[in-house]
């Protein structure tokens, strides 16, 4: 079996390298470089303007036909599996740019709570977590390299195999991304390439955004959970005896795990805070997404189709369990801290101790938790919800 263990101390920054087409492309959203003072920074912002420029011409145009179709009744091009999942994406981009300063003051939180001596990483379980990341970023980016041109060239060729000659118009299954352009440019043969490359670019947008939370969100999640573990290897190696004998160094050592655990929990509060947002619009747009997929592969004889639209549809169920998962994880992880001190002899300890155990174990009871303003918790119950959603969408529309 391959060595995996890092050979030097690993960075905060090695966690949030971005995927290779996020690099072609310039649309890298959160840049990290080390100042002279060896601190972690964000460098560029340019991903977002990029995105952002993309973001507004797209919605700007596709509005504008829903507008005219729902005033006016015009005839309309859009795609809905398309556009519910290019507003999925783009939420979630616009998420990340408004809680950038948070998610950029979380990242320094955690560069500050990660060591850089090897030993206190050996301690912490640091290679464990980066060992996880690294074979999780390699087969996102085998998925990303892959699927998104076999995605974005299925359309080409469909086009390539099915036009009538230069004279037909484009029809919507022979576009990426479907919608609407000024002066018909979607429907015209001469203009398909230049709309193709267009569509192209959204597609790596979206993309980009997708990927981005994602990589965010498990980093944090990951380091979170990691510093909790090791948190409650530390509460299950308290004797309580000691504080028979040596009672104030025993009791200043506790306060030190205490104002651990306190800042722990401080930072899963602004974790949530980060992406409650998200969480709350996944729980439909998701749904949206997933069952507007599911009747066009229902619907559709068409192979290519069935090609394209699975792709998105397998990215959308399994990254949906993923969050639930990462949610489940870190409330387990935080329910831990009160297993560690129910299993201690605290009976062994002074009556001091006994005191301080019974508002300690009080306070650990406070399991932290993923949700979205109260209404959603975001666990496996959540993610069986969302599925349920998606099959009474699907099971709708299939009657009509």
């Amino acid at each position: 079996m391959k060595n995996t263990e890092p050979r030097k101390p690993i960075k905060m920054e090695d966690f949030l390298r971005p995927q290779m087409f996020q690099q072609w492309t310039r649309m890298v959203h959160f840049a990290w470089k080390r100042d002279g003072s060896n601190r972690l920074v964000k460098s560029s912002s340019i991903g977002f303007w990029i995105s952002a420029a993309l973001n507004l011409v797209f919605f700007a145009f596709n509005g504008w036909d829903i507008i005219g179709h729902l005033m006016m009744g015009e005839p309309t091009n859009q795609n809905p599996p398309v556009f519910c999942i290019t507003i999925y994406f783009s939420i979630r981009g616009l998420m990340l740019f408004l809680k950038r300063s948070e998610i950029v003051n979380f990242v320094y939180a955690l560069d500050r709570e990660c060591p850089v001596d090897i030993d206190k990483q050996h301690e912490i379980r640091l290679e464990r977590t980066y060992s996880s990341f690294w074979m999780r970023y390699r087969f996102l980016r085998v998925y990303a390299h892959l699927g998104l041109p076999m995605f974005c060239c299925l359309p080409l060729a469909v086009y390539l195999l099915t036009n009538d000659g230069l004279g037909a118009p484009i029809t919507q299954h022979q576009q990426l991304l479907g919608g609407w352009m000024p002066f018909d440019v979607r429907r015209n043969p001469r203009f398909y390439l230049l709309v193709w490359l267009f569509d192209v670019s959204c597609t790596a947008c979206g993309v980009s955004f997708f990927l981005t939370f994602d990589n965010l969100f498990n980093v944090m999640q990951g380091h979170l959970i990691m510093h909790l573990n090791h948190l409650c290897r530390q509460l299950e190696a308290i004797d309580p005896a000691e504080s028979l004998t040596n009672e104030v160094e025993f009791f200043d050592g506790l306060r030190t795990l205490v104002q651990r655990q306190q800042l722990l929990n401080r930072l899963c509060g602004q974790y949530n805070d980060i992406f409650k947002v998200a969480f709350l619009v996944s729980n439909f747009m998701g749904s949206g997404s997933l069952c507007f997929y599911l009747f066009m592969i229902a619907e559709t004889t068409d192979l290519f189709m069935i090609i394209q639209y699975i792709l998105p549809t397998m990215v959308l169920v399994a990254f949906t369990f993923e969050i639930c998962l990462r949610g489940t994880q870190l409330e387990e992880a935080s329910a831990r801290l009160e297993s560690s001190l129910r299993h201690q002899t605290w009976y062994m300890g002074s009556s001091r101790y006994r005191k301080f155990f019974l508002l300690w174990l009080q306070y650990s009871q406070r399991t932290q938790k993923l949700g979205a303003f109260g209404l959603i918790e975001i666990n496996m119950v959540h993610f069986t919800d969302i599925m349920q959603l998606a099959f009474r969408l699907f099971t709708f529309l299939r009657s009509q």
